[in-house]
C-alpha cells in the first residue's frame, strides 16, 4: 500500500497532517531556543539547553514505566498538548523575567512533556491500520520528520531576519494547538492501545501487563533487543556527521557556509528518497530480512561514514552524505515496524527504551567526538566509520546466534507473562 493509499484513511491523514505541522513547528523552537540562549547567555547555555531537555526523557524512560502507560491514550496526549501550549507560547515573556535558571525549569517541563508524548504515539499509531500496513504507517510518519529536518531550520532561517527570534515560539505553540485538536478527535475515532495482540515471534504468550519492564520484553524478542544495540553504537559515530561535516568543509576544503548549506540540502534529498523507497517498496519488509538488512544497512552507513574521510571536493562530500542519509530511513523503519508488530503495551515499553537510548546515546556523542573531530577530522571520521561497521556485523552475528537458542527465548516469555 503506498502513502497516498494510507492518507485516503481520514485518522490517518488527520494524525499525519498533524503530527507533521507539530514537528515543523518543533524545529522553530528548537532554532528559536538555541539562537535566543546564544544571544542571552552565551555559548554554555546553549549546551545547558540540550543536555536539561533531554533528562526528563532518560529519567521517565526509565523508571517511569507506568506513568507513560496512563498517558497512552490520544485523549491523554491532547491534554499534553494543551499544556505545551501554554508553555511554549509563554517562552517570550518568561526568559526576560526568569532569566535562564527560570527557562531551565520551563525546559523541564518541555522535555516531561515531549518525554511521555514520543513513545506514547509510536505505540499508538501502529494500532491505526491493519497488520500488513504497519510498515508503510511508519514510513509515512517517518517522512515528516525527513522534510522538516531542513525544511522547518530553514524557513525559520528565512524569518530571522524579518522578526524577533522569540516569535517562533508562538509559531511553534500554534502547531501544539493544532495537535492538541487532532488528538482530542482522534481520542473518540481511533482504537485504543490493545494489551491483546499476540507477540509477531510466537515466542512466547502474550504480555497481558499494563507495563511490562523493557529487558524482560527484549529478552522474549532477542532480534529487536540486537537491532536496539546497534542502532545505538551507530547513533552514537553518527554525531560524526553533524559535527563532523561543517568541521571537514572548514578545515579540510577551506569552504564557507555556501557548502555546508549544499551538503545539508543533498543530505536532506537523500534522507526523503530513502524513506520513499523504505515505505513503499516490500522486498526489505520479506520474512527473514529482519534483523540481517537492518545490520547490513548500518554495515554500509558505517562504510559510507569512514569514506568521508577521503573526499576531497564538495561534490564529493555532498555524494557520499547524501548516500549515506539514504540509507538512514532503511533500518528507522524497519525497527519502527518491527517494534510496532508488538503487542500494545510490549511496543509502549520498547519506544520508550528506543527514545532513552538516542538520548544517551546522543547525549554521550556530544560530550566525546566534538573535540575528536575538531583535531584529526580524518582520523576521527574512518575510526567512527570503522566502528559502526565493526557493529553491524558483530549485531548480524549475535543475533543469529540468539535467534538459535529457543529455549532461553521461551523462558523469557514466561517471565514476561509472569511481570
Amino acid at each position: 500500500m503506498s502513502y497516498l493509499s494510507l492518507l485516503r484513511q481520514r485518522p490517518v491523514l488527520v494524525l499525519w497532517l498533524a503530527e507533521t505541522l507539530s514537528v515543523f513547528g518543533d524545529r522553530f523552537f528548537t532554532l528559536a531556543l538555541a539562537w535566543t540562549a546564544w544571544q542571552r547567555s552565551g555559548a554554555v547555555a546553549m549546551g545547558l539547553v540540550v543536555v536539561v531537555e533531554s533528562v526528563p526523557h532518560l529519567l521517565i524512560g526509565t523508571f517511569g514505566r507506568k506513568l507513560i502507560a496512563r498517558f497512552a491514550a490520544f485523549r491523554a496526549l491532547a491534554a499534553v498538548e494543551a499544556v505545551q501550549v501554554v508553555i511554549v507560547g509563554a517562552m517570550p515573556w518568561l526568559w526576560p523575567s526568569l532569566g535562564l535558571a527560570g527557562v531551565l525549569v520551563v525546559i523541564v517541563l518541555v522535555g516531561i512533556c515531549d518525554a511521555l508524548t514520543g513513545p506514547s504515539l509510536a505505540a499508538l499509531v501502529p494500532g491505526m491500520v491493519k497488520k500488513d500496513q504497519v510498515r508503510q504507517v511508519t514510513g509515512l510518519m517517518d517522512v515528516s520528520n525527513r522534510l522538516t529536518w531542513f525544511l522547518g531550520p530553514g524557513s525559520a532561517a528565512a524569518l530571522l531576519p524579518f522578526l524577533p527570534a522569540e516569535q517562533l515560539f508562538l509559531i511553534d505553540a500554534a502547531t501544539f494547538t493544532v495537535s492538541a485538536v487532532a488528538f482530542a478527535w482522534l481520542g473518540r475515532t481511533a482504537a485504543p492501545l490493545s494489551p491483546a495482540a499476540p507477540s509477531h515471534e510466537g515466542d512466547g504468550p502474550a504480555d497481558t501487563s499494563e507495563s511490562p519492564r523493557a529487558l524482560a520484553v527484549l529478552r522474549a524478542h532477542p532480534r529487536i533487543g540486537c537491532a536496539l544495540a546497534l542502532s545505538g553504537i551507530g547513533e552514537f559515530f553518527s554525531t560524526a556527521w553533524t559535527i563532523g561535516i561543517p568541521i571537514w568543509l572548514t578545515s579540510q576544503l577551506h569552504a564557507g557556509a555556501g557548502a555546508y548549506a549544499v551538503v545539508l540540502s543533498a543530505m536532506g534529498i537523500g534522507a526523503v528518497a530513502g524513506n520513499l523507497l523504505t515505505g513503499n517498496v516490500t522486498f526489505v519488509a520479506l520474512p527473514g530480512r529482519f534483523p540481517a538488512a537492518y545490520c547490513l544497512v548500518w554495515v554500509g552507513r558505517g562504510l559510507l561514514l569512514a569514506a568521508f574521510a577521503l573526499s576531497s571536493s564538495l561534490m564529493e562530500a555532498a555524494a557520499l552524505a547524501a548516500a549515506a542519509s539514504a540509507l538512514v530511513p532503511l533500518p528507522s523503519i524497519s525497527l519502527s515496524a518491527e517494534i510496532g508488530s508488538l503487542p500494545g503495551p510490549q511496543r509502549l515499553r520498547v519506544f520508550t527504551a528506543d527514545s532513552v537510548k538516542l538520548h544517551v546515546a546522543s547525549m554521550s556523542s556530544m560530550l566525546a567526538l566534538p573535540a575528536l573531530l575538531e583535531r584529526a577530522p580524518k582520523a576521527s571520521f574512518a575510526a567512527a566509520g570503522a566502528a559502526t561497521a565493526c557493529a553491524g556485523a558483530v549485531a548480524w552475528l549475535a543475533a543469529r546466534a540468539l535467534a538459535r537458542r529457543p529455549v532461553l527465548v521461551k523462558e523469557a516469555g514466561s517471565e514476561l507473562a509472569r511481570r
